[in-house]
């Protein structure tokens, strides 16, 4: 593990916090399980930070989400504690896990991504603030890897403020059957966890612009590399550049899973967006609705 810079203390949350049962229909949620475990870990630490909620982007039916509460997270300008380059937020690619079983480079999946960011910075929306792509560091800038069971399988504990965003990569089906319950294997592509800061106690969110969101720390994008892999029954739906269904596009869903980061839910399946819970083949613009959301999240940016 390396050694972490230390972040700044945290002002009290105000706001009365209401905290999601661990249950879907009566039965254990296996993602909130997972993300209630992680956080006594990193409680313990003394890092505070708590891992706060996980969007799945599937084929088919799928559960779309997972969340600790019921408020929302935003980003907050300027904030110190996530070494925030001023106004910007910052994303960048894990290049160590760019590759994919179907045959693309990390070279490709990189770009793919950065048109992704490419086209969520060109929105109105996002006028007042600057996407900002960081290099690799050449050193592990994910975490949440290292916490997914068995534990250090799928990578090591690394430094988690490099930049705001990491595209951590395509990891084996192992890792999306744990991460998102029985069947996540097969019907996850991809899925984004957000962390946010806490007090001393390791649990309590803070909100220290007042905004009534918790704060936004860090998050990480995760990618399902069993799509197109011959070993399995994926094999035909490879992840592809702009090629239509079976193919899953990379560009399409780096799009959909980036826009959690920066904030936004699923809603639908009707209207048709960009944030519809299930994949539907190639979609490079964002639509009216998913311009709208993006618009309510940042008209105040920088607040």
């Amino acid at each position: 593990m390396r050694a972490l810079r230390p972040v700044l203390l945290a002002a009290a949350f105000g706001a009365a916090l209401v905290t999601l049962p661990a249950t879907v229909g009566g039965q254990s949620d296996p993602a909130v399980v997972m993300m209630q475990r992680i956080n006594a870990r990193l409680a313990r630490s003394g890092m505070k930070i708590a891992a706060e909620s996980i969007e799945f982007f599937s084929i088919g039916d799928g559960r779309p989400a997972a969340r600790i509460h019921q408020q929302g997270f935003r980003w907050v300008a300027n904030d110190t504690r996530r070494l925030a380059q001023g106004d910007n937020l910052t994303y960048l690619v894990d290049q160590s896990d760019g590759n994919t079983s179907s045959g693309l480079t990390t070279a490709q999946t990189e770009a793919a991504i950065d048109r992704a960011y490419a086209t969520w910075n060109a929105q109105k929306a996002l006028q007042k603030i600057n996407l900002v792509k960081l290099e690799d560091p050449g050193q592990d800038p994910d975490i949440f890897d290292a916490f997914v069971e068995p534990e250090g399988s799928f990578g090591g504990f690394g430094f988690p403020f490099f930049a705001d965003i990491v595209n951590a990569g395509w990891l084996p089906r192992e890792f999306f059957e744990a991460a998102g319950g029985p069947g996540g294997g097969r019907g996850i592509l991809a899925f984004s966890i957000t962390f946010v800061f806490t007090e001393d106690d390791g649990e309590t969110p803070t909100d220290i612009n007042a905004d009534n969101y918790l704060d936004a720390a860090m998050s990480e994008v995760y990618y399902n590399d069993t799509f197109g892999n011959a070993a399995t029954d994926r094999v035909g739906n490879p992840w592809a550049i702009n090629q239509e269904l079976p193919a899953v596009d990379v560009e399409t869903v780096a799009l959909h899973e980036n826009a959690h980061s920066l904030g936004l839910g699923h809603f639908g399946p009707n209207p048709i967006a960009v944030m519809n819970p299930s994949y539907a083949g190639p979609r490079h613009l964002p639509f009216a609705s998913d311009r709208a959301a993006m618009n309510a999240l940042y008209a105040s940016w920088p607040k």
